[in-house]
């Protein structure tokens, strides 16, 4: 699973198309495209030609969605929110004892 910068152009008729690339951090960046949701097709090229590539979609009319988490086969993985982790209060009072002998 990877965190891709997320592109979608749409239609008309209400169908959408997207592509997104992911910062491989080796100077090099994967490329992902497909309808939406199920980007199938990929590639990797330098991270400066993905990143030339984003600005080119932005002028042919594609939309920055933002970052999206995709699987290996290119279908949009959602990531639960973390929740709350409650802490349980601590009683210092049974961890310290009855006092005796215990000074601040």
């Amino acid at each position: 699973m990877k965190a891709f910068e997320l592109y979608r152009f749409a239609h008309a008729d209400g169908t959408a198309k997207e592509w997104g690339y992911s910062d491989l951090g080796n100077g090099q960046a994967e490329i992902r495209w497909g309808p939406e949701n199920h980007l199938r097709g990929h590639q990797v090229k330098s991270l400066r030609e993905a990143r030339e590539r984003a600005r080119t979609k932005m002028r042919d009319g594609y939309q920055q969605v933002g970052t999206a988490w995709l699987d290996e086969t290119g279908s949009r993985v959602s990531i639960p929110a973390s929740s709350p982790n409650p802490k349980t209060p601590v009683n210092i009072a049974a961890l310290l004892g009855d006092g005796d002998g215990f000074y601040f």
